[in-house]
């Protein structure tokens, strides 16, 4: 009776681990390359539980001794894997259940074998199943991934006879950051004059746009706009293929994702392939201000380019006379025919003011009246998280927390700079995805703080070393720094530290995967 009660510890056991593997694996999109680097980086979520392996050890020895450490272990893993806080949930998408269902199926094989033979082969192998169970799912995947490649290249076949039937007027941006911000700037300056269908979110890669081709472009749609990755898993080609742009929108060209390139100048031959590629369509609107962007386009042939930019004055649109509050920005955008249009827009913070410019030029690209768009442009449509005000009563909080990189923290800060005479305060993880570059990048970032914060709260003791050292080194007062390892810890630790009129930046939000 002991050994059955055991066993049903550890099938539990099983089930709760599972869910937390699946989520991980569904965050790192089912990467077997990033799931299997994301597993070895966090060793210690299933080895700090040592009541499950000494429960184990006992239950050899006898099952009655070994059930008060397996409910305590099932106690903790429901802890660490059902109640922690999650900002992403797992999505029971059809490929989850496939792989759900192949994983349990084989667990119950083998814990059926173990209730009937009872030997000591068959009980390791069962125990390894929930001891090392991120393993255990990277395994089924792999099986999987043939089967899926053929689901999927199913999936793409048919979005790709869809687009080509249907062929929407295409508009694809792309770039190291700012895509997501200016594909809603270009969707909301131009969906009032055409029927438009945008990739939502961050919907960026293949498989992603696929869905979306497939789920909601129809007829009705004239124009399609469309967010490409550059560190799509399977390259610019395969995104190509799928859809032709007639105009292609490049933001920016950094280190966001370097730790999948390796280096920056991969970075800009792959960007150059896609320029050079006669698929990203005649027309190229591209920010003039961004060096490596010079440097892709120079010798560029068969595409027209235009050229959009703040401080650099050979571009053919240029933003003058820029003047911002935190209410907005008012600009006077002079084009490349020596007329001077005057902008005022609710968007602000200089990159966003870029990506806004390459919305507005696309939009008269594409004949949307000049009227219209100075109209539409006051109050532009913003995606969440984005320099975003949360609230703004007795404290202003400014939620910047979507993927942030080194020039949109430098905004956001010039942004938090315009609330004169109030305490400024910035919590932050730093950045993610910037592989070796990260240290190097987290310094410069604890300098940059020093510049405009009064107090700054970092996210994580591990990953914010740099920024600490950055502060310090900048003769940042060590006592106006908080180094916590969760926001929860913040939360409690404003319930006494806030006061009124502080303003709080919240920049950029660890993924679950790195919690």
């Amino acid at each position: 009776m002991s050994r059955i009660i055991f066993l049903t510890l550890v099938s539990a056991s099983f089930v709760i681990r599972s869910f937390y593997s699946l989520h991980m694996l569904q965050l790192e999109e089912y990467s077997e390359k990033k799931f299997l680097r994301w597993i070895f980086s966090h060793l210690d979520r299933y080895f700090s539980n040592l009541s499950f392996f000494i429960s184990i050890v006992l239950y050899f020895y006898n099952p009655l001794y070994a059930i008060p450490f397996g409910i305590f272990s099932l106690y903790l893993d429901i802890r660490k894997f059902v109640l922690r806080k999650k900002k992403k949930p797992l999505v029971f998408t059809k490929r989850l259940r496939r792989l759900l269902i192949t994983s349990y199926a084989i667990f119950i094989i083998f814990l059926t074998t173990v209730f009937v033979y009872n030997t000591i082969f068959l009980d390791i192998i069962t125990f390894s199943l929930v001891l090392f169970n991120s393993l255990y799912f990277w395994l089924i995947n792999g099986l999987l991934m043939p089967i899926e490649s053929l689901i999927n290249e199913f999936y793409y076949k048919d979005a790709l006879r869809k687009y080509r039937k249907l062929k929407p007027l295409t508009i694809a941006v792309t770039g190291s950051y700012g895509k997501t911000s200016t594909k809603y700037y270009i969707y909301h300056l131009i969906s009032e004059h055409f029927k438009t269908l945008m990739t939502p979110e961050s919907y960026n890669t293949t498989m992603g746009i696929t869905r979306t081709i497939r789920e909601k472009l129809d007829k009705s749609h004239d124009v399609f706009v469309v967010e490409f990755a550059e560190n799509d898993s399977y390259g610019y080609d395969k995104l190509l293929n799928l859809v032709q742009p007639e105009v292609s929108v490049l933001t920016s060209i950094g280190i966001q994702h370097f730790e999948e390139f390796n280096s920056m100048d991969e970075i800009i031959e792959t960007f150059k392939e896609y320029l050079n590629d006669e698929r990203s369509g005649k027309l190229l609107i591209v920010n003039f201000d961004d060096e490596n962007i010079k440097k892709v386009i120079n010798g560029l042939k068969n595409k027209e380019i235009v050229k959009c930019g703040i401080e650099n004055e050979d571009a053919d649109y240029i933003a003058r006379n820029l003047k911002m509050n935190k209410d907005g920005t008012k600009f006077t955008l002079c084009t490349p025919n020596k007329i001077s249009l005057e902008i005022e827009t609710n968007i602000f913070g200089i990159e966003n003011i870029r990506n806004l410019l390459m919305a507005i030029v696309t939009a008269f690209e594409i004949k949307v009246p000049v009227e219209e768009v100075l109209e539409r442009v006051k109050n532009v449509q913003r995606p969440k998280h984005r320099l975003e005000i949360v609230r703004d009563d007795t404290i202003t909080v400014i939620d910047d927390t979507f993927n942030s990189n080194p020039k949109g923290f430098k905004m956001a800060l010039e942004y938090l700079n315009l609330y004169k005479d109030r305490r400024k305060i910035v919590v932050t993880p730093g950045f993610v995805e910037l592989g070796e570059k990260e240290e190097e990048e987290h310094y410069k970032l604890g300098k940059l703080l020093s510049q405009y914060a009064d107090y700054v709260f970092l996210v994580g003791r591990n990953r914010t070393k740099e920024i600490k050292k950055g502060l310090l080194d900048s003769s940042f007062p060590e006592e106006r720094i908080f180094v916590v390892d969760s926001l929860d810890e913040v939360t409690e630790i404003f319930k006494k530290f806030l006061k009124q009129g502080d303003v709080v930046l919240f920049e950029n939000d660890l993924p679950d995967i790195y919690m």
